[in-house]
């Protein structure tokens, strides 16, 4: 199956190094996820150009050294190199770029600490750790991922609210 993303890391013990990297406020973009939008809508670029949006792993909220708008640049060229381990021509593919950190995730969406997962994807802070679609407000539903079973965009979350919000309306008739 014909999916436009793609995987890019090297195994655990290198992902591993790179989390503990960013614990220390060392960015370490070792794992990436990556998007190729054009595949389902070629419409988001002009004709005969390819999106392509990369969700790297691990880049710290705080840097240890400097700042994310002095660093900003070298982070999105480690970013390519992670990837240019597996496809070398990828830096010479693009021709514009844009390199997000948490701290403009946060500004831009609200996402306290830059955190898309809205919490870590560990056992400890998943699955039934999660919070629930209903919630006390009658009519309010949530479908992040701070509910059950956690972050990524799998689309569960959002199942799982829309399933709540028929169950409450069958009640109702």
């Amino acid at each position: 199956m014909y999916r436009a993303q793609v995987e890019i890391a090297r195994g655990i013990d290198d992902t591993q190094s790179a989390y503990n990297a960013c614990r220390r406020g060392e960015p370490a973009p070792e794992w990436c996820e990556v998007y190729f939008q054009t595949a389902y809508d070629p419409s988001v670029a002009p004709p005969g150009a390819e999106t392509m949006s990369v969700f790297a792993q691990y880049a710290p909220y705080s840097l240890a050294d400097g700042t994310w708008d002095a660093r900003r640049e070298e982070i999105g060229d480690r970013v390519l190199e992670a990837i240019a381990r597996f496809a070398p021509d990828v830096a010479d593919c693009v021709v514009e770029r844009e390199v997000l950190g948490p701290p403009d995730v946060e500004s831009r969406v609200g996402l306290t600490g830059g955190h898309i997962f809205q919490g870590e994807c560990l056992p400890d802070q998943m699955w039934d750790r999660r919070f629930s679609s209903r919630t006390p407000v009658a009519g309010l539903y949530l479908c992040g991922a701070a509910t059950h079973p956690g972050g990524s965009v799998i689309g569960v979350n959002g199942r799982n609210a829309a399933l709540a919000v028929l169950v409450d309306r069958a009640g109702r008739a």
